[in-house]
């Protein structure tokens, strides 16, 4: 079987690459996605580097988003879609595809309307409890539909879905890694920072206003984010650093991007985080399991972010703190309450059953949309 993966939630797709290589290494698995997290800002995406690290074939695509910035780009981005879906069925075509699995975006869309126009199984996955506008559409056309919370429910105008769970990537439950090269021998009372695959202007200026206290207690590890037209948030905290106590400076270390194995040994190592709260961030820190301070990305569609931080607050692992609340007081109360916290939260994250072997199920749901399409 040939099949072609998108989303834009990309560690769920790198978790069923994994999956699927190490599993059933007879299928072939190709990738479609964007070459810019945010075109309009130049800022680059890291699918590329991490699906062709991956040894899969990695296929750029660009597609035209249907948001509310004016008329006139709304109008314009309806007469190029048709444009977009054929240039999807080129590619289906070209690259003999059997299966379209998605993890929804914008960027799906098309790739499902022309896999189904040529009789390719469709399959669809949903990371978050709040169902994207992409993937309620793409829903009512895939074979397949699963899901990571019985609360997607919802979303969708179809009963049989199937939950799965939200795949991870398998490395998180590694005993055998090793410490990231770029830390010292004495790497203790880690801070984590993350601001998503895109990083966070907000959380990144937030800690450089206040991270000679910080450093006073911590050795932090800065997730930044990649440079875009507007800002080039590891430049700017790379220039702040240098004017750091040559003691603190040994103790700040800036990330555009964390690579997997790296992550994954700081998540193990690390007393609590400072994150975004997208579902496969929130889900990684549960599993870890890892307490975090949430800062819940405000305006996303039906408060997804906040949805997620609820979650995982719920269960006394995380502390939701506002953005519109952010600020140099109520970061460092934060801090100080998950400083005398931490432990007891670990605690009850680690009596939560998260994980769902959700990769082996969505597998086996690929198979199924597959064998029903072609009458096997």
């Amino acid at each position: 079987m040939k099949i072609l993966m998108s989303g834009a939630h990309l560690t769920p797709a790198l978790a069923m690459i994994d999956f699927i290589k190490a599993s059933h290494p007879e299928h072939e698995i190709l990738f479609v996605g964007r070459l810019y997290s945010q075109e309009k800002l130049a800022q680059k995406a890291v699918e590329k580097e991490e699906v062709e690290k991956r040894e899969v074939k990695f296929i750029p695509f660009s597609a035209a988003k249907f948001v509310n910035y004016s008329l006139l780009s709304t109008v314009a981005t309806f007469l190029s879609f048709p444009k977009t879906v054929a240039d999807a069925r080129k590619i289906l075509v070209r690259e003999k595809i059997d299966l379209f699995l998605s993890f929804g975006s914008y960027l799906a869309v098309p790739f499902a309307l022309a896999a189904k126009s040529l009789g390719i199984a469709v399959v669809t996955h949903e990371q978050t409890v709040v169902m994207g506008k992409a993937n309620q559409f793409i829903a009512t056309i895939a074979d397949k539909v699963a899901v990571s919370y019985q609360e997607t429910a919802k979303y969708l105008k179809r009963k049989d879905f199937v939950l799965t769970g939200n795949p991870v990537r398998a490395r998180i439950f590694a005993k055998d890694l090793a410490k990231p090269s770029w830390l010292p021998k004495e790497a203790k009372n880690i801070l984590l920072i993350m601001g998503g695959n895109q990083g966070s202007f907000v959380i990144n200026d937030c800690i450089q206003n206040n991270l000679v206290a910080l450093l006073e207690d911590y050795l932090i590890i800065h997730q930044c984010g990649r440079a875009n037209k507007i800002k080039n948030s590891s430049k700017q905290l790379e220039k702040f650093k240098e004017n750091l106590q040559k003691d603190l400076q040994e103790k700040y270390f800036i990330k555009e991007w964390i690579e997997d194995e790296d992550l994954f040994w700081i998540y193990q190592h690390a007393k609590f985080a400072i994150s975004r709260s997208g579902a496969n961030s929130v889900l990684e820190l549960s599993l870890a399991p890892l307490p975090a301070i949430l800062i819940p990305l405000p305006n996303t569609y039906q408060d997804e972010q906040l949805a997620n931080a609820l979650a995982m607050q719920k269960i006394n692992g995380a502390l939701i703190l506002q953005q519109e609340f952010l600020n140099s007081t109520t970061l460092l109360d934060s801090v100080a309450h998950l400083e005398k916290n931490y432990k007891q939260m670990r605690v009850s994250l680690a009596k939560n059953q998260f994980y769902q072997d959700a990769s082996a199920k969505l597998y086996q749901l690929l198979v199924l949309a597959h064998k029903e399409k072609h009458n096997l």
